[in-house]
């Protein structure tokens, strides 16, 4: 009898302790009561927000890599004859403008198209002209002397690109021999003696000759548009539609734009070869925006590290050029016709204040000018500055009567000049 009474003293006990727990379970939170028991509540429930999408990478497109790295340094190697020369000639000037690290080279030999190309390529032939750029200036390590192999194997390049011959550039049966194409095996070669295995291999679409007066262009070409639609259509079957190519630089469609604007027939210098300032400097933006930059940094158009120029172009013609090299990656075989307008300097506003030892002149800076003038009453010119000096003391302007100050432009613009200004001596 004492042990079954024992036994439901015991029951009931912990039936009172499980009755305690619930109502612990069920307390308040507002700090009065244990909450300890409470269910945990995870940050990620909690929150009522979004997670923001993750910014998709760039995978770039045929017409242009995908975005280069500022911090990487990015070697380029090109291959051709002098229109890769024209193309390539800036380049490193375009890349580092645009705040990219770049060692650019080009293996070239005149006039050659893609069987000699790939005849000098698989015979191991030392007929090429190799150079290279790495810190602003040109060095030839080779004068018709260097093997294609040697110069794939001296930098594990980026970026390789080829070409075809201007002469042969709107023919498309002379891109292959038979059914097996030229591209291609260059472009394996590269590959196989490129120690980069990410390297990238790409071809240049080249431009049309403006004046197709040598017997090969008489007897196929009517005139500059009809060169031009064939090297879009060879470019198109022979390298697009097979693959033979990881991108494509529609260099030869910028250069067509560029012609539709305000600068017309002024990018080439023979007929055939870009000019050695605009044509060359444009080439090489295309070039460079297809391999992967970004041209939005670059503000400069100075071509006076080439000894064939020797000039600074206006920086009025950056929007232009960059139209004309973003048009030709969304429609590269097909004209964009520009609608920009030609580019005018302001006139200077000029002042003469009278100095311990003459007088000194004074004006305002001039947008997109490659630099000033200062002229006399009679005519004679009393000084010419770069673009950065915006004054001039005349020390022996005591007795002049009057001055003038010229913007000066470049070859495809005009200059402007402030009104006559009297002097105060």
């Amino acid at each position: 009898m004492k042990r079954a009474l024992s036994l439901l003293l015991l029951l009931a006990l912990l039936l009172t302790g499980c009755a305690g727990g619930q109502a612990d379970s069920s307390a308040s939170t507002d700090g009065t009561g244990d909450n300890s028991a409470q269910p945990v509540v995870f940050a990620a429930d909690a929150s009522t927000e979004e997670a923001e999408p993750e910014e998709e990478p760039d995978e770039g497109s045929l017409y242009r890599l995908a975005a280069a790295d500022p911090d990487t340094l990015l070697k380029i190697l090109v291959v051709g004859n002098s229109f890769s020369v024209d193309s390539s000639e800036f380049l490193y000037e375009v890349a580092t403008d645009a705040g990219y690290q770049v060692l650019v080279a080009n293996l070239n030999h005149s006039s050659t198209p893609l069987a000699d190309h790939w005849g000098f390529a698989k015979n191991d032939e030392a007929v090429y002209t190799y150079r290279k750029n790495g810190d602003g200036s040109w060095e030839t390590l080779a004068k018709k002397s260097a093997t294609m192999s040697e110069a794939l194997e001296d930098e594990d390049w980026d970026i390789i690109f080829f070409q075809q011959q201007s002469y042969q550039a709107g023919v498309a049966s002379t891109y292959r021999h038979g059914e097996t194409s030229y591209v291609a095996q260059l472009a394996d070669f590269a590959r196989e003696h490129c120690s980069n295995e990410s390297v990238k291999i790409g071809w240049q679409m080249t431009w049309s000759l403006r004046e197709c007066t040598e017997r090969y262009y008489v007897k196929r070409f009517t005139g500059e548009m009809d060169l031009y639609e064939k090297i879009c259509a060879a470019v198109q079957t022979e390298v697009e539609d097979t693959g033979a190519a990881d991108f494509i630089i529609a260099t030869g469609t910028a250069i067509q734009n560029a012609r539709s604007s305000y600068l017309g027939d002024t990018l080439d210098r023979d007929g055939k070869h870009l000019s050695y300032d605009l044509g060359r400097y444009l080439a090489a933006m295309s070039v460079a925006s297809a391999c992967g930059m970004d041209l939005s940094g670059v503000d400069r158009l100075d071509t006076s590290v080439s000894s064939k120029s020797q000039t600074t172009l206006s920086t009025l013609h950056l929007p232009l050029l960059r139209q004309c090299v973003a048009d030709a990656e969304q429609t590269p075989y097909a004209i964009t016709q520009q609608s920009e307008t030609a580019p005018t300097l302001e006139r200077p506003t000029l002042t003469v204040e009278v100095a311990e030892n003459g007088q000194t002149l004074t004006w305002t800076t001039v947008d997109g000018a490659t630099g000033y003038e200062v002229t006399d009453g009679s005519g004679e010119v009393l000084a010419a500055l770069d673009v950065e000096t915006t004054t001039y003391t005349d020390e022996a302007g005591t007795d002049r009567t009057k001055y003038q100050v010229a913007a000066l432009g470049d070859g495809y613009l005009s200059s402007a000049s402030s009104p006559w200004v009297n002097g105060e001596g």
